[in-house]
């Protein structure tokens, strides 16, 4: 699977979810109905990436669905520092601009749950933002 696919099925599922763009705090367990699908949680994940935590897990999922995300968004012509600021507005409780489509505002939400993810398991949100990117950067290298 594609990684913008990966990205597209963890969004159907996530929009499915009752909490999935909920304003202005984003929602972890929307995340979590998103990464369900891939599988990205699950205890062959934990086996498979060698995490000997549910919290190094999470890190892990978060990073590579991040990374997912941004090769989405390269598709719609958003940058991952686009997809930061629709998610900064979200957070202010702004409505996303007038020019913003209903791709990308699932996208912008599914940055923002996946960033609530990761807060809510103590992690630092913003070094894992900048870790996909970095992880984003090397694939389309």
């Amino acid at each position: 699977m594609t990684h913008a696919r990966r990205a597209r099925t963890a969004i159907r599922a996530m929009l499915a979810h009752p909490e999935a763009a909920r304003r202005p705090v984003p929602s972890a367990k929307a995340a979590r109905a998103a990464l369900r699908p891939l599988g990205a949680l699950s205890r062959a994940a934990r086996e498979r990436e060698g995490a000997d935590t549910a919290r190094e897990l999470v890190a892990i999922a978060v990073r590579d669905a991040l990374a997912d995300a941004f090769h989405l968004g390269r598709t719609y012509a958003l940058s991952p520092q686009d997809l930061e600021q629709l998610h900064l507005g979200r957070l202010a409780g702004r409505p996303f601009p007038a020019r913003t489509t209903d791709r990308a505002a699932a996208l912008a939400c599914y940055v923002g749950n996946l960033r609530r993810l990761a807060d809510a398991y103590g992690l630092n949100e913003d070094q894992l933002f900048d870790d996909a990117e970095e992880v984003y950067k090397h694939e389309i290298a």
